[in-house]
């Protein structure tokens, strides 16, 4: 097991309190231990050290001093960004969460979790990724994996049963006119058209909201992927529409 270096940013859990510290374990090295004097609590004076830290939390500390024969370390919570604090209690969630989930599927099927936990990590980045990747995109984004198919099928199960995909929409309201006797033809063609490319896990609407006001909306997974799908829709929008002379404005 690889073995926490000086200033790298871990996970604790205090398991001890004392008057001038709290001792804690390295949940990411099993076997590891920490202490954190009082000094190392918080950026000003700490007259009680139980108005800080309280056994059985769990803490991200900063690593100031590694002693390899004793599996211990001296630790600090006061110069711990909040920014990497939120990063790496989010990392130990999906951390807990992957490791579950890989233990109900090699659970259904009799097999050891162990056979391609490290192949779905330098696959997706960690194993929640792959459960989260096959909610969100089925069995084609494990087609490449070099796990068996057995590991596929229970994987794509087990995430379509245990994980409840986002949803996040936005919205664009488009003001959109085009000349002549075959207008209102024109538009409900242009609508119609990105409403057809709806892809799982990203909805795409369209409706009128009073002419010569449309709103176009799109639902998926995450903001940033709406957001990129909305901008492109809306974009196809002004193509067709301009082709005939009329005009497309994003009014919110």
């Amino acid at each position: 097991m690889k073995a926490p270096e000086q200033n790298d940013y871990v996970v604790v859990k205090v398991t001890r309190i004392i008057q001038y510290g709290a001792y804690v374990e390295l949940e990411e090295f099993p076997g590891w231990t920490g202490f954190i004097h009082i000094s190392e609590v918080a950026p000003y004076w700490v007259k009680n050290i139980r108005s800080h830290v309280r056994e059985g939390q769990t803490r991200v500390a900063k690593v100031l001093k590694v002693y390899p024969d004793k599996k211990s370390t001296d630790l600090s919570l006061k110069r711990v960004p909040q920014a990497i604090a939120k990063r790496k209690m989010e990392e130990l969630r999906r951390s807990k969460r992957g490791k579950f989930l890989l233990e109900l599927a090699a659970k259904s099927m009799g097999r050891d979790p162990k056979e391609v936990e490290e192949v779905l990590e330098k696959e997706f980045g960690d194993v929640f990724g792959a459960f989260e990747n096959a909610a969100l995109y089925g069995r084609e984004v494990l087609e490449s994996v070099d796990i068996d198919e057995e590991w596929k099928r229970a994987i794509v199960e087990i995430a379509n049963k245990y994980i409840e995909i986002p949803r996040k929409k936005v919205m664009r309201t488009l003001e959109i006119t085009v000349p002549g006797p075959y207008g209102a033809k024109v538009i409900r063609e242009s609508l119609l058209s990105i409403i057809k490319e709806s892809k799982p896990n990203t909805e795409i609407r369209a409706y009128v909201a009073g002419v010569p006001r449309y709103t176009v909306e799109v639902i998926s997974h995450d903001y940033r992927t709406a957001e990129k799908v909305i901008d492109e829709m809306v974009e196809r929008i002004r193509e067709g529409v301009e082709k005939e002379k009329g005009k497309v404005e994003v009014v919110e």
